[in-house]
């Protein structure tokens, strides 16, 4: 082998080593452009997520708010129909006692 011949042999291989090392760099940036998008799309849903998880929060305190309400309004309600019903089971002692007063006086009148 002469000297020019080893000459285009490493000349060769170096072109060689040069197209693969170029070649590799550009299926790398590729790749990496390829992923850039992902990354942003994965920013934009875990933007979205924390907003979402903001109004569930908000949602459910809304609701707890809300129930507590409607119980306070059970709570009232049901005592003011146990004081509709005190008045009542009042009322109707006093008048069964005044009845009972009308009977014993007739009773009285009738044993005269």
């Amino acid at each position: 082998m002469t000297g020019a011949e080893l000459a285009a042999a490493l000349g060769g291989l170096l072109f060689l080593a040069f197209a693969a090392g170029w070649g590799a760099h550009w299926l790398w940036s590729r790749a990496a452009a390829a992923s850039a998008p992902r990354q942003d799309r994965a920013d934009e849903l875990a933007a979205e997520l924390l907003v979402v998880e903001a109004a569930r929060d908000a949602a459910l305190a809304e609701a707890a708010a809300r129930e507590a309400a409607l119980r306070e309004e059970a709570l009232s309600v049901r005592l003011s129909a146990e004081a509709t019903a005190r008045e009542r089971e009042a009322e109707m002692e006093a008048l069964s006692a005044g009845l009972r007063a009308a009977r014993e006086e007739i009773a009285a009148l009738r044993g005269r």
